[in-house]
């Protein structure tokens, strides 16, 4: 498929399905991707007739092919359902929504369209503790862009999943809505990438989220993906949007406080790189969010284990990828010795894995992360 066929097929498609666009124009698009059309993420440049008058904006389009699935049950129809929903509510920063379409046969993989927001994310290649507009400010400024992303997220536990339009999110396969479907949900993951392979660590994280799972939960949206790396913000400090939608779930909002402390330590700690100075501590974002929620964060030690249980689980499906890429072996010791397996070690007192040759082999044939400027 060409960018000309792509341009035509996409100008179609938003005067057909975009309410009140007419006589759609479309830039042509700047992708050098070989012989075809490759890119999964690409802006374009839009000019369309409204009726209030010429309009014009740049469109943020994501596909999302259809193999090699990483993360269990990967849904863009959710990533879009969810934008769709929060930006229509209006209490979240999220892209403006345009559309979506899940038939391929438009543009080869399911799309959703969102407009662009300005900003940059604390991007994690380069390591955002070492390179990057976080390094450049002062530490009193990157406790206020800290603080100020953490009061974005924690908003999430306002919304109501019933009354404000989220009742699409029930899976009644993976449980009741809240924690019991969110843990569903993992096991789910969990049973479909075993394989009956040994996997020790990740084995005793899933006996432990039943043994200790509290029952005293509130069924909150979740963002499912909150990381620094995963908001949009402006020059200062400000958040523009929160993106990526597609881990949203059903469960208690200290889900996402965990989710964002575990990448916090990931890379810092973990990595061996040491946090910027004027970043709030783990005790002082747990206080942030707190403040922001007006509620006390409960069972974080137990939620630091399901969050680094659901980081072991993708960590397994990229293992996966690597060996049907033949890019390792299948004997490749860092399925059960890697970041997350020894974050769970700590966390459930096991003995800890060794990183050894195998690790940094599986680790040299990661696609790099991509650096959030797409939206």
């Amino acid at each position: 498929m060409t960018p000309s066929q792509v341009r035509e097929r996409l100008r179609d498609w938003l005067e057909a399905n975009v309410d009140g666009w007419r006589n759609v124009r479309i830039e042509p698009l700047e992708v050098t991707t070989g012989s075809g059309f490759s890119a999964q993420i690409f802006f374009v440049d839009v000019e369309y007739t409204s009726p209030n008058g010429p309009q014009s904006k740049t469109l943020v389009v994501r596909r999302q092919p259809q193999d090699h699935e990483v993360v269990f049950g990967s849904s863009l129809e959710l990533q879009g359902q969810m934008i769709a929903a929060l930006d229509a509510l209006g209490s979240i920063p999220v892209p403006e929504w345009i559309g979506m379409e899940l038939d391929p046969a438009v543009l080869e993989m399911p799309f959703i369209v969102m407009g662009r927001v300005d900003g940059h994310a604390a991007t994690q290649n380069p390591n955002y503790n070492k390179a990057g507009w976080l390094c450049e400010m002062s530490p009193d400024q990157r406790a206020a862009t800290w603080r100020n992303a953490v009061e974005a997220f924690a908003g999430m536990a306002q919304i109501d999943w019933q009354d404000d339009g989220f009742g699409f999110m029930t899976r009644a396969d993976w449980g009741t809505p809240g924690l019991d479907q969110y843990l569903g949900y993992i096991e789910a993951w969990y049973n479909a990438c075993r394989k009956n392979r040994d996997m020790p660590y990740v084995d005793a994280a899933i006996d432990y989220i039943r043994k200790h799972q509290p029952t005293d939960t509130p069924v909150n949206v979740l963002w499912g993906d909150s990381t620094p790396s995963n908001v949009m913000f402006a020059q200062d400090g400000r958040v523009n949007a929160l993106i990526d939608w597609e881990l949203a779930a059903l469960g208690p909002a200290e889900l996402d406080l965990a989710w964002w402390l575990y990448f916090d330590d990931l890379f810092s700690r973990r990595f061996g790189v040491e946090r910027l100075e004027g970043l709030p501590t783990r005790d002082e974002t747990v206080a942030i969010w707190e403040a922001a929620t007006g509620r006390k964060a409960l069972h974080l030690k137990y939620y630091d284990v399901v969050v680094a249980l659901r980081m072991a689980l993708v960590v397994v499906g990229a293992f996966d990828r690597q060996v049907a890429m033949d890019n390792i072996p299948s004997t490749n010791k860092s399925l059960n010795a890697n970041f997350m397996t020894l974050y769970l070690a700590e966390r459930l007192g096991m003995d800890l894995p060794e990183l050894g040759p195998d690790f940094y082999a599986f680790m040299s044939n990661m696609t790099p992360v991509d650096q959030k400027q797409e939206t």
